[in-house]
């Protein structure tokens, strides 16, 4: 339990390290070198016997190599996709689910046949897959429409001589903490803390209460894999709700996020009291929907609410939060269930309350920003769609009286010109002049 918690709190207190280093340097490389060290950590376990050693090679160097490889990924996609990132990430949450059900049976086919170094062995070669996939990541410049005149841009400044100045530009950087003057990424990071004290704990511990229960090994299998295509389905379900919202039902994504959040609590509740293996196998599906509804929608919920320029190192930070409870978290609930059976459970339900509660404190005092639907369903539906903020006014109409052609709109000093200057002496009748 040790050794898994390590690895995922150290996966995710290293997001700020990693971003710093890929806008230090380069992305490609970055995600190459966890690839690389996501493989060699399994391989090093492979030849750990005592208890130290599995906690260096798998909770140490496995956890940096996973933050190594997802936050590349994560960075990679947010290049690529802007318009359509809500979808994408909906299919990247998805994907975690799915790892759970594929290597759920990896480990149990791979070590419970080969034993423990040829099992680990195999799994290394599983794992490489993610240094050949990062081999294979392009920049997002490559396909900029205007990619040629960008080009030609940088060869003339590398012809012209620069000018030696005095002053060096500063370099980024390596932890950027200046997201944290923002007061929604603070809430974010303490409601993202509060939560992760218990929201990672059942899926460390729904194996565990059923072999306790005394159920075969390919019925922990199976839980195991309820609980990964719950998850899969569970983030999908609210990335529907999130990419194509109705017009009848616009529900908030914090709103979102804490009905999954209490799901969670619920889920823990009921591991805590249900018995046999069809209660665990329900209790691990309402667990897994609720887990992957809570990944999606807390992410989306930071991309709405925090500025997209910054939404990279914010993000990072929000997930540094949830280091130091998930170390803490689930090995004292294995603690508290060893001294009171199941009791642990419920410190869980709390914690998960409590990140829900504090999700409220993300937009006080702002009004939160309802799903924006595109003006044809608008139109499809009925409803005449507003113009845009900022768009500029229409000009006023012209009001000026239409006139004949003869008349002319000279200006009163044209006018006099035309007509000449005025005679200077007395002006005499006419007609008294006349015989």
């Amino acid at each position: 339990v040790w050794a898994g918690a390590l690895s995922a709190a150290i996966s995710r207190g290293s997001a700020p390290l990693v971003v710093g280093a890929c806008r230090r340097g380069n992305t490609r490389l970055t995600a190459v070198i966890g690839g690389l060290v996501l493989a060699l950590a399994s391989l090093f376990t492979s030849f750990a016997v005592q208890m130290h050693q599995v906690l260096l090679s798998y909770g140490l160097v496995l956890g940096t190599g996973a933050g190594l490889v997802r936050e590349t990924a994560s960075l990679v996609l947010g290049n690529y996709f802007r318009k359509r990132r809500e979808f994408v990430e909906m299919v990247v949450q998805a994907g975690t689910g799915v790892g759970i059900v594929l290597f759920s049976v990896v480990y149990k086919e791979a070590v419970g046949k080969l034993g423990w170094r040829p099992g680990l062995q195999s799994v290394t070669g599983a794992l490489s897959l993610a240094f050949f996939l990062g081999l294979i990541y392009r920049s997002a410049s490559l396909y900029h429409p205007q990619r040629r005149a960008i080009l030609h841009l940088k060869n003339q400044r590398s012809k012209v001589k620069e000018k030696k100045s005095s002053t060096k530009i500063p370099r980024q950087p390596l932890v950027d903490l200046s997201p944290l003057g923002s007061r929604p990424v603070r809430m974010l990071m303490l409601a993202a803390g509060a939560a992760g004290f218990g929201l990672y704990t059942p899926a460390f511990y729904i194996a565990l209460q059923g072999y306790q229960d005394g159920l075969e090994a390919s019925a922990l299998v199976l839980l195991q894999t309820f609980l990964g295509l719950a998850a899969a389905l569970g983030c999908a379900a609210l990335g529907v709700v999130i990419v194509r919202p109705s017009a009848q039902c616009l529900v908030s994504r914090q709103y979102l996020c804490q009905a999954a959040l209490i799901g969670v609590a619920v889920a823990q509740v009921a591991l805590g009291s249900v018995q046999g293996y069809h209660g665990l196998v329900l209790a691990s599906a309402l667990y897994g929907a609720s887990l992957g509804g809570t990944l999606y929608s807390l992410k989306m919920l930071a991309l709405e609410r925090l500025r997209a320029r910054h939404f990279a190192r914010s993000w990072a930070l929000v997930q540094a939060a949830e280091a130091l409870p998930i170390l803490l978290g689930v090995p004292l609930t294995g603690y508290m269930n060893a001294s009171s059976p199941r009791v642990g459970y419920y410190a869980c339900t709390l914690s998960s309350l409590c990140g829900a509660a504090l999700l409220f404190l993300v937009g006080w005092g702002r009004q939160p920003a309802s799903p924006v639907l595109p003006g044809p369903r608008l139109s499809s539906l009925g409803i005449v769609p507003p113009p845009p903020p900022c768009a500029p006014r229409p000009p006023p109409p012209d009001r000026r009286p239409l006139l004949p052609s003869a008349v002319s709109y000279a200006s009163e000093t044209q006018q006099k010109r035309a007509r000449g200057p005025r005679p200077s002496g007395p002006v005499s009748d006419p007609a008294a002049t006349s015989p």
